[in-house]
């Protein structure tokens, strides 16, 4: 009895005393978060309150299969959350606003749902925290452009013979038209309207079909760094392949019972979009691409991105869908 009274009560007891101690110690408050798989109500609690400037300490656990965590606001990527082990992380955010929070590790079919969000109330008495109002983000491309990413959109006949090399088409050194060079304007155009820009210039419309195609495919890239590269291969790894493939052919197994445009568009095919498809893909522009991974798709079971990527990461992850058409 004495043995059985130690390990349930006397044990649990002394250990929760030292956990308390020590956090109180820290000065830190802590905050217990479970993950769980989606089907089973995702992060709890998935919704957390803090004031800037304030420490927390997160103790993660799971009681079902590996999760992960990032917080890419915070600048946290926490490994692999195993069942039955705690793993701890503490956070002190210095600005007020919303930082969301998601699953990095394949745990599920619906891994995809499963976010959470960190709301920061400003410190009291904080400078600046009166009627100071924050500058409003910019509106996304897409936006500005004022483009309905949901609209029913021709597919491309003007379509390259063979896969446009980006490197061919630097080494011709054709020159660019003003609406290709700049990255800017060149976001508003896909890449068949590049291909008739370039057609219809005077500099470069004696040039054959896949010599124009080549340029294409470097105006498109040329702008995307190695590291941006690095970044969206280990982004689409984490985020996308498991719908729509590795290699972008929309045959990923999360992916099978999506319905994809099929509930607004009857006549296309379900399931996630087939990335490596030239007759869509080549006619669709950087922005439309944008929207699409920033909001996601309305009724086709892809989620939004756009509380979990920075404007650098949603250009790098366009280019790197461009790589399933357009070689480096």
């Amino acid at each position: 009895m004495t043995v059985v009274l130690v390990a349930l009560v006397l044990f649990p007891a002394t250990l929760f005393g030292y956990q308390a101690v020590r956090t109180r110690a820290a000065g830190v408050r802590v905050i217990d978060v479970v993950a769980r798989v989606p089907e089973l109500g995702g992060f709890s609690p998935d919704r957390l309150q803090l004031r800037a400037g304030e420490t927390v300490r997160l103790r993660l656990s799971s009681p079902d299969v590996v999760h992960g965590l990032t917080i890419p606001g915070l600048g946290v990527d926490v490994g692999e959350i195993y069942p039955g082990k705690v793993v701890e992380v503490d956070i002190t955010p210095q600005k007020a606003g919303r930082y969301a929070f998601a699953c990095t590790r394949w745990c599920g079919a619906d891994h995809w749902r499963m976010r959470g969000v960190i709301e920061v109330a400003p410190a009291d008495g904080a400078p600046g925290d009166g009627d100071e109002t924050q500058p409003e983000a910019q509106e996304p491309l897409f936006q500005r452009l004022g483009l309905d990413i949901d609209a029913p959109r021709h597919a491309a006949r003007d379509l390259p013979a063979e896969k446009p090399s980006a490197a061919r088409g630097a080494s011709l050194g054709a020159p660019l038209p003003a609406e290709l060079a700049d990255p800017g304007r060149r976001r508003a155009l896909s890449p068949v309207e590049g291909f008739q820009l370039l057609r219809n210039s005077p500099e470069t419309g004696r040039l054959d079909d896949q010599t124009l195609w080549d340029t294409v495919a470097w105006a498109w890239l040329r702008d995307a760094t190695p590291q941006d590269r690095t970044r969206a291969v280990s982004l689409y790894a984490r985020d996308c392949a498991a719908c729509h493939g590795p290699d972008g052919k929309g045959d990923g197994p999360a992916g099978v019972d999506l319905p994809g445009m099929q509930k607004m568009r009857p006549e296309m095919p379900a399931g996630p979009a087939d990335l490596t498809d030239p007759a869509h893909m080549l006619a669709a522009s950087d922005a439309l691409l944008q929207g699409k991974i920033l909001r996601g798709g309305m009724g086709t079971g892809m989620p939004e991105f756009g509380s979990l990527y920075t404007d650098e990461e949603f250009w790098a992850m366009v280019a790197y869908v461009r790589s399933f058409l357009l070689n480096d």
